[in-house]
């Protein structure tokens, strides 16, 4: 099992992001109560679960790295506690550049954490700027020197690309740096567009800048063409590893693999006596923060949980395929098949394969199923027409 911690605070809302995030200053914080409502969250969801083993912990956020050390370090220590963890535990925290320098990271290394995901974003002043982002561009580069010189032993770096005015060589020419200076994993993630942003309203009104769809495409072909010189693994859509370096955490989910969710607006999708389910804690702090010691039900909608859904066999096939079919080897259905208790193919899914692997769009063999790396710009249409 893996176990994602959410700390909902970040300095301020980056006009991209439509994750649950509230600007606040790192002094308005309460670090140690949403520390120990943390805590208390997971001594009563523990209680119910019973005995795993612990393979992976991700802080994410909002911003992680603005959490006191102490805090964030009692939390995890809880979490060690309470499940056996794995021999080689993964164990990251999402960080800003605006957040972290070589103290804050050495704090989070002597407290467990060692694993690092930086948001450096761009490479680029004004592309910086349309983007949102607190941090200059030393500022990046600086919070990623510090970040290796902590002693921590792994290290990502966040890119976007596909951003007005960036072009396919300026894209790659970022991936080449952030490499060079030694990190082992790279997430590379082409600008999207979410409704509920402010990017989101400006697209609405025609008032966004935004580069072509075959811009971003030669984008994503040049970062790719880069990072494999460099000898970086191109194994997940979005992702790239060193040999031996891909996130544990995150592989989990693309696997199917349980995890727990702890803090404001967490998601958790588990397994109980009564099948998987997935829930969404409440994005209400305030709410969340006094629901921890009030015996709020932890699968039932109420104060703690305000979403809950029981998942059948078809549903996670669907979500196998789909999760799955974004890792370079893809997914061999007919074990997740004889995992989930169900016959996988279908009349319309041997069809709709069938009709991919004519186009190139899908291949298959035996019973694992993957998309090419040159179909990998057609993703969301071959997962579409294959649900």
């Amino acid at each position: 099992m893996g176990v994602y911690v959410h700390f909902p605070w970040c300095l301020r809302k980056c006009p991209y992001c439509d994750f649950a995030s509230l600007p606040a200053e790192r002094r308005e914080i309460p670090h140690d109560a949403y520390a120990r409502a943390v805590v208390a969250e997971l001594a009563r969801r523990a209680e119910v679960l019973g005995e795993h083993r612990l393979e992976s912990v991700f802080f994410g956020g909002g911003t992680p790295s603005l959490w006191h050390a102490d805090a964030l370090g009692s939390v995890l220590a809880a979490i060690t506690r309470t499940f056996e963890p794995a021999a080689e535990l993964e164990v990251t925290v999402e960080c800003n550049p605006s957040s972290l320098d070589y103290e804050s990271a050495r704090a989070l290394a002597d407290r467990g954490v060692n694993r690092f995901s930086i948001g450096v974003q761009s490479l680029d002043a004004e592309r910086l700027a349309f983007l949102g982002r607190l941090h200059d561009v030393e500022s990046g580069l600086r919070a990623l020197r510090d970040a290796l010189a902590s002693g921590v032993p792994r290290v990502s770096a966040d890119l976007i690309f596909g951003v007005h005015g960036q072009s396919p060589d300026d894209a790659a020419r970022e991936a080449r740096i952030v490499t060079e200076l030694g990190v082992e994993h790279v997430s590379a993630y082409a600008l999207t567009i979410e409704p509920s942003t402010e990017f989101g309203r400006r697209a609405k009104q025609r008032s966004l800048p935004l580069l072509s769809d075959e811009l971003v495409a030669d984008s994503f072909v040049a970062v790719d063409e880069a990072l494999g010189q460099l000898g970086f693994e191109h194994y997940e859509i979005s992702n790239y590893a060193r040999p031996g370096a891909r996130s544990r955490h995150n592989v989990g989910y693309w696997t199917g693999r349980p995890y727990l969710g702890l803090g404001s607006a967490a998601f958790g999708t588990v397994t109980l006596p009564s099948g998987r389910v997935r829930y969404r804690n409440t994005p209400n702090v305030e709410r969340y923060l006094a629901a921890h010691d009030s015996g709020e039900p932890l699968f039932e909608p109420g104060q703690l949980v305000s979403e809950v859904e029981l998942i059948d066999a078809k549903t996670a096939l669907a979500e196998r395929i789909m999760l799955g079919l974004r890792l370079a080897e893809g997914l061999d259905l007919d074990a997740v098949g004889q995992e989930l208790g169900v016959d996988p193919w279908t009349r319309e899914l041997s069809a709709a394969v069938e009709r991919l692997c004519a186009r190139g769009r899908l291949a298959r063999q035996g019973g694992v199923l993957a998309i090419p790396k040159s179909a990998w710009l057609f993703a969301d249409g071959t997962i579409a027409e294959l649900l």
